[in-house]
């Protein structure tokens, strides 16, 4: 390692601890060793940050508008000429209009697009989150996205050329070995581990492992955006037959009190807040849903394909760049909960497809999406800029 001295200072910009442990912990890894890093994020009590050779500094950056904006763009502004970062670095939305916006101070600024909050909004507010985006890539050096179909859908909607995807698209990639564990290993793993609460998931884990019951996954932030309300009602509608399925959805809550209550006293389905250490969680998942409007690449997707889990998504920008319906997966229309329940019913019904399913998406992970693979091209784009 070189003396932290000569090293140049990059700043990453996050508004959530969870997209650094979600997304960005192999990148962090390495990029460790080779410069002197620096996380800006918001600071939450339940997922702090505790990352070794490494400052994180709390600016509150929170992803709704909000009055509290001024003050988080007023520090980081103090925090960039006191810190003279050579390299900033941001992720998501928030993050990169405040890394734009401050760019004026000195360094190269980049932005790493993972999807648009504006793609299933219309009027003002449609208007007004894509010219913040069109002043990004303005003001950025360099445009990034994570996945060909969410670049291709930037550059249409936005009239502009300056968007590039790293191989075949994701940010970090899968750790194949991580998760390609058998449920037997899982299990014993889980039941060591004291960060897990949750009596009720290791009930439902040892249900799956003795094939009594099949589990509909959901891992994700837990908001109305992901498709949750759909997909509660395309799993009743799954359910009222296939008496065997049960819902588990993992991730922070987002939703309103109602949708939220409603999730809660659907019958069997389980929700648990944000869980680190997910690859012990997929094998035991007869299937993954991602029911989102929009998705950036969709990282859970290679997760579970890298864990031989079939996957349910919606045919969208970033998803379909990895599913092949009917190959690889299967893709459904976003807001529709019928389509959820006919797929579902598919599942249950082809197992003999599945497999193929599984084996085919394992095989296309493998080849593109390896964590060493993506990361090693990330890493290499981001020290020409140092």
């Amino acid at each position: 390692m070189q003396k932290e001295k000569t090293l140049k200072k990059v700043f990453i910009l996050v508004n959530d601890p969870i997209f650094v442990y979600q997304h960005l912990i192999p990148i962090i890894e390495i990029l460790k060793t080779k410069s002197k890093l620096y996380i800006i994020s918001a600071y939450k009590d339940e997922f702090k940050l505790n990352l070794q050779n490494i400052k994180v500094i709390k600016v509150p950056i929170k992803r709704e508008p909000s009055l509290i904006d001024l003050y988080a763009l007023i520090k980081l502004i103090i925090i960039k000429i006191k810190y003279k970062p050579n390299l900033s670095i941001s992720f998501t939305a928030k993050a990169g209009l405040l890394n734009s916006i401050t760019s004026i101070l000195g360094g190269k600024s980049i932005h790493y697009f993972t999807g648009q909050r504006w793609a299933d909004l219309k009027g003002y507010q449609r208007f007004l989150l894509k010219q913040i985006d069109k002043f990004i890539i303005l003001c950025c050096l360099k445009i990034y996205c994570d996945s060909k179909s969410q670049a291709q859908f930037i550059c249409n909607e936005l009239n502009v050329k300056r968007v590039k995807v790293l191989g075949e698209g994701s940010i970090s990639g899968v750790n194949i070995n991580k998760f390609n564990i058998s449920k037997k290993y899982a299990l014993k793993t889980l039941n060591k581990l004291t960060t897990l609460k949750s009596e009720n998931l290791i009930k439902l884990l040892n249900k799956s492992y003795s094939k009594q019951t099949k589990i509909i996954c959901f891992i994700g932030r837990v908001n109305k955006d992901k498709g949750i309300r759909e997909l509660i009602k395309g799993f009743k509608l799954h359910n009222k037959k296939f008496k065997d399925s049960y819902l588990l959805i993992i991730g922070p809550n987002e939703l309103n009190k109602n949708d939220f209550s409603k999730m809660k006293t659907t019958k069997n389905c389980l929700h648990i807040d944000f869980f680190n250490n997910i690859n012990l969680i997929l094998p035991f998942a007869y299937c993954l849903v991602l029911p989102s409007y929009r998705e950036g690449f969709g990282s859970i997707i290679i997760e579970a394909a890298a864990s031989k889990v079939p996957i349910i998504s919606t045919n969208i920008p970033g998803p379909k760049d990895f599913i092949n319906h009917m190959n690889n997966g299967y893709l459904i229309r976003p807001k529709e909960p019928n389509d959820i329940k006919e797929a579902l019913s598919f599942f249950w019904e082809n197992k003999k497809t599945l497999k193929i399913f599984s084996e085919n998406a394992f095989e296309k992970c493998s080849k593109y999406f390896s964590e060493e693979h993506v990361c090693n091209l990330f890493i290499k784009e981001v020290l020409n800029y140092l």
